[in-house]
């Protein structure tokens, strides 16, 4: 009975989540145009939809996000809390970007602000003080190293999804896969803050994809693109898995999180063995690419989904796996994903 009640309430809060996100964000792209929170054709050389889009996806995430909490008391649980503090900081830099387009330092130390204040609420990686994890070091490099284990994460992990929304139902469908798995993940070792964040951020995925999904009638925005990569990243800290061991496990959120990963590293490579800038926005992405081999773009991005969905489940099986072939099988995707980048890149222009 317990897994039946367990159930009904992931099934009430998604579609609750899924008719209020619907609601807001019809209501979003009605004010959109009148306090300019517009993404405007030509506006930057990489864009090329032609009419002016509302970019209010972070919008409707944060709002949800917000009744969700309210209505439900989870403010309670520290996990949820902290999480959710600083995700809205994310999301008001994000915002305030969406708005004014602030510079990429500047778009940093906010980032940095909302994993400081993570951190601080509580919530961090804890890998080096795990006695099942390959390495192990003693106080007071295990604190430090947890300690910069979560920033390169958090940071990681925001800016890839920052990185691939650039393409209609991209980000939003790879954020549907993981919020998905993380749900599955936590039913399955019963984390009541983990079962609430992925259902409700999975429920907002699904609403904001039909606005997002091409022809897009809404953008993501910077607003958007970082607090789902951020929020993701931080529920893929508070996991804890109670099937496998952390030896087997350490690397699932890896996987859950494979695509936008890959996509990040192919870019950011590619652009410094091509001395361009980082930060700048460009068609150099794993989707143009493969339309560069005659795969259309909106086939393209189907594959990435797939892709993510396929590496997800292979994560998920690696769970009851002997340790070391568990650790094999990672690194045989690991090798695949370098194979994949090799080819991406060869010939680029």
């Amino acid at each position: 009975m317990e897994n039946f009640a367990q159930l009904e309430y992931v099934m009430l809060l998604l579609i609750g989540s899924i008719l209020l996100a619907v609601g807001l964000a019809l209501i979003s792209i009605k004010i959109a145009p009148d306090v300019g929170l517009m993404d405007i054709p030509g506006s930057a050389g990489h864009k090329k939809h032609l009419n002016p889009v509302p970019l209010t996806g972070g919008v409707v995430l944060l709002d949800t996000m917000i009744v969700m909490i309210i209505l439900t008391k989870m403010w309670a649980i520290p996990d949820v809390w902290a999480i959710f503090v600083s995700g809205m900081i994310i999301g008001l830099f994000g915002l305030l970007d969406d708005f004014i387009h602030l510079s990429a330092t500047k778009k940093l130390l906010g980032q940095i602000a909302g994993t400081i204040m993570l951190i601080y609420l509580g919530v961090q990686v804890q890998f080096f003080h795990s006695p099942e994890f390959f390495i192990q070091v003693g106080e007071p490099w295990a604190s430090w190293l947890n300690l910069i284990f979560t920033f390169l994460w958090l940071l990681t992990v925001t800016n890839s999804f920052n990185f691939i929304d650039s393409f209609d139902g991209l980000a939003v469908g790879l954020s549907s896969v993981s919020a998905g798995f993380f749900l599955l993940l936590a039913i399955v070792t019963g984390q009541t803050s983990l079962i609430f964040l992925c259902t409700v951020i999975l429920g907002i995925c699904i609403a904001l994809y039909f606005f997002n999904s091409r022809p897009a009638s809404l953008f993501l925005g910077d607003s958007g693109a970082q607090s789902l990569g951020f929020l993701l990243a931080a529920v893929a800290i508070i996991y804890q898995p109670k099937i496998g061991s952390q030896a087997s496990s350490w690397f699932m959120p890896i996987l859950i999180f494979s695509v936008p990963l890959f996509d990040m590293m192919l870019v950011v490579l590619s652009r410094l063995k091509r001395k361009k800038k980082i930060h700048q926005a460009s068609r150099d992405h794993t989707y143009h690419r493969l339309a560069q081999r005659g795969i259309p773009i909106h086939h393209a991005v189907l594959i990435m989904h797939g892709t993510s969905l396929l590496l997800s489940m292979v994560g998920f099986l690696c769970l009851n796996l002997p340790v070391l072939y568990a650790n094999i099988i990672f690194g045989l995707i690991v090798l695949l994903g370098i194979a994949a980048y090799i080819e991406l890149d060869r010939n680029y222009q």
